[in-house]
């Protein structure tokens, strides 16, 4: 997980979001349904990110979280 924090963390420092695609995401958060998506969710949030959008078997794309 620290290292796909980092990879997120160094694109976003570049980038207004980060897409993660399936591949990677698998590799933290095996395919298990409903939690998935809340997990990946509370994994952006510990790191001062948010979800942006996350389709199963697909991609979750991170942005930064709003000031204010």
């Amino acid at each position: 997980m620290k290292i796909l924090a980092g990879k997120i963390s160094k694109e976003l420092k570049k980038a207004v979001h980060c897409a993660v695609y399936e591949t990677e995401l698998a590799r933290v958060w095996p395919r298990d349904g409903k939690t998935r998506e809340a997990k990946i969710a509370l994994f952006a949030k510990e790191n001062g990110w948010r979800l942006r959008f996350y389709k199963d078997g697909l991609c979750a794309i991170f942005d930064r979280e709003p000031l204010g």
